[in-house]
């Protein structure tokens, strides 16, 4: 349970007492301030309950925290903790121990896991020492795993409950060396050989080139941008940039969705990831400067069979949004992945109008076939699992919504009071199709 829930949840108890103190009489009156008195001091209480959960609840990013386990042999694994964040870290005396290939927890046996130095100051570090000698089959866990398994602990803050969980890797033993099948992966030019058609025949070999070195992939990308710059600056028209406002995203439905029946239903719309990119899925700039980015709704994957939680995100539908204000005609011209279309043959991509933004769901300038773009996407990565229900599953995500992009396309109103504004503003929403 998160800050956010656990706030709910006060809130509703606040409610039901707050309604019980109102409404309650006895015989003997009480006189109004004892009556006040007594909804202050739960009001107090609330707030009170809510800091003190807020402030030894809240999230650390990634970023503020890193752990790495070390076997020291006997059932003793040392864990070097860097806490970089400015709060102070207690992890609680108690673990999960997971196996990766399987998503299973391994069991302990009998006793119990011993903990010393669980207590990481804010801006320092330390080394937890972690015993198992007790509690498990050290034999086992000290029995070689195939190098694409291994074993990871779940640590936490406050014994799983309204918590942050902590993974970290542990390795009992040498793991054995395997030959993995690497896929050879499928250019951007083998995979849409009729899209690259339509590009601007400078900018073909861009987008023809495909290389897993990130040095040349960088030195391409610098060399198409400058490109892209001189070429635009040859002609006598108006290019407009697209524009990126974190206020403008998707709201999710109130409708149950399907995507991938073996997923438990609350956990549908975490198949799903809504990201801001400035490249598409084979890091191939989308714009024509590096500050254009498109709003892209994902698909994840898993990269082991039958796992439902987190994965590889596999961009799906590309959204480029523009400032009414910057198009002054129809003919006037949007830049997107080495092709040039004026407004008025944007038109057919419009999802979403309100006073200042207009949308287009551009995907169909992306990729012209969705099994071959997966399939190239997939072959992409050797950490991925892919199979027909999967497959299925991706299908599904992107029929959604391509269909209800339009009507899903809103404001958030947590970000600040133009954001608020705008949610009243007057909006058209188009289909997609």
């Amino acid at each position: 349970m998160n800050t956010k829930k656990f706030s709910e949840a006060m809130n509703e108890i606040g409610d039901k007492y707050y309604e019980e103190a109102i409404n309650y009489r006895k015989n003997t009156k009480k006189p109004v301030w004892a009556k006040w008195g007594i909804v202050a001091a739960a009001i107090l209480c609330f707030f009170t309950i809510t800091a003190f959960t807020f402030n030894l609840f809240s999230s650390l990013s990634e970023d503020d925290l890193s752990l790495m386990a070390t076997y020291k042999g006997n059932g003793i694994v040392s864990v070097q903790v860097e806490n970089k964040s400015n709060k102070d870290l207690n992890f609680q005396p108690t673990l999960k121990l997971m196996r990766w290939r399987t998503n299973e927890e391994i069991e302990p046996l009998c006793g119990k896991v011993s903990f010393s130095n669980t207590k990481i100051p804010a801006h320092s570090s330390g080394t937890m020492i972690i015993d198992l000698s007790d509690a498990y089959d050290m034999t086992l866990l000290e029995t070689s795993l195939l190098n694409d398994d291994w074993y990871y602990f779940v640590l936490t803050n406050n014994n799983f409950a309204f918590g942050q969980d902590f993974m970290c890797t542990v390795e009992f033993a040498q793991p054995i060396p395997t030959d993995k099948d690497v896929p050879t992966p499928i250019s951007p030019a083998e995979a849409d050989p009729e899209l690259i058609t339509k590009i601007i025949e400078e900018l073909k070999p861009y987008f023809e080139s495909y290389t897993l070195d990130v040095n040349e992939r960088n030195q391409l990308t610098d060399e198409y941008l400058k490109l892209c710059q001189q070429l635009l600056g040859q002609l006598n028209v108006n290019v407009v940039s697209s524009v990126s406002p974190m206020e403008l995203t998707l709201i999710d439905s109130d409708e149950s969705i399907l995507f991938d029946p073996t997923v438990p239903k609350n956990m549908q719309l975490q198949l799903t990831g809504l990201h801001r990119r400035l490249t598409d899925g084979y890091d191939k700039i989308i714009g024509s400067s590096a500050e254009e980015n498109a709003m892209v709704l994902s698909a994840y994957i898993p990269q082991q069979k039958g796992e439902i939680d987190g994965g590889v995100d596999i961009p799906l539908i590309y959204i480029l949004i523009y400032d009414v204000s910057d198009i002054e005609s129809l003919q006037d011209y949007a830049f997107i992945r080495g092709q040039l279309m004026t407004f008025e043959q944007m038109e057919q991509y419009k999802v979403y109008k309100d006073e200042q933004y207009v949308c287009y769901d551009a995907t169909d300038l992306f990729y012209t076939d969705l099994r071959q773009y997966i399939e190239s996407m997939v072959s992409q990565r050797s950490d991925v699992y892919f199979d027909e229900q999967i497959w299925e599953r991706v299908q599904n995500i992107y029929n959604y919504y391509r269909k209800n992009i339009g009507t899903l396309l809103g404001y958030r109103i947590d970000i600040g009071k133009n954001a608020m504004s705008k949610k009243s503003s007057k909006r058209t929403k188009l289909s997609c199709w």
